[in-house]
């Protein structure tokens, strides 16, 4: 009776799912042990500097679930972590490619259904999240530029015209065959006709 009760009133899981990446499941599963257990913000992070192909549908899943827990639940992001994550194969994308003797060889393009769940976090790491946040730095406003920090910047600003004006002058001059005719003689040499 007790079970029934809690069940009853316990929050509904936030899920989200990804069907048919046309990623195979074994490269997939090996971004998913990395995020299993870590709160939302820190996988967000490991997913954006991560080098592997399945992180980018990854973040945008769990950005979809992070939504679905705020419209759904009006939870907040804060506290939520990944409870579980499971990698399921698809169907296959059946090909062929010829090989020797007018053999032809079949190809599998696999592709896998991706689920994860989000959960709130336990009341003590709830806290220590929290301590943490208070913490961390707060960002500062940027000051507006005073005068001297203007014509610096002014200053640069002709210094670089002036440089790509004297670029644009020299190109010029190669191009006529001034400055001993560099670039003629150098077509001349390595035309094939030229001697």
């Amino acid at each position: 009776m007790l079970a029934q009760l809690a069940n009853k009133f316990r929050m509904p899981q936030i899920t989200a799912q990804l069907n048919y990446l046309r990623i195979s499941p074994r490269k997939v599963r090996a971004i998913a042990g990395l995020l299993k257990g870590l709160d939302v913000d820190s996988a967000k992070a490991q997913l954006r500097y991560l080098a592997k192909r399945p992180a980018r549908p990854f973040l945008k899943l769990l950005d979809s679930a992070v939504a679905n827990a705020r419209h759904n639940s009006g939870l907040e992001q804060d506290y939520l972590y990944i409870k579980e994550i499971t990698v399921n194969e698809g169907m296959k994308l059946k090909r062929y490619k010829p090989k020797g003797f007018g053999l032809s060889m079949p190809i599998q393009k696999k592709t896998s259904h991706i689920k994860i769940v989000l959960d709130e976090m336990p009341e003590p790491e709830r806290k220590k999240k929290e301590k943490m946040l208070a913490k961390a730095p707060k960002l500062e406003v940027k000051k507006e530029e005073s005068k001297e920090e203007k014509g610096l910047k002014a200053e640069e600003k002709s210094v670089k015209e002036q440089k790509t004006k004297t670029r644009k002058e020299t190109g010029k001059a190669l191009k006529r065959g001034a400055f001993g005719g560099v670039r003629t003689l150098g077509r001349r040499l390595f035309r094939r006709k030229s001697i």
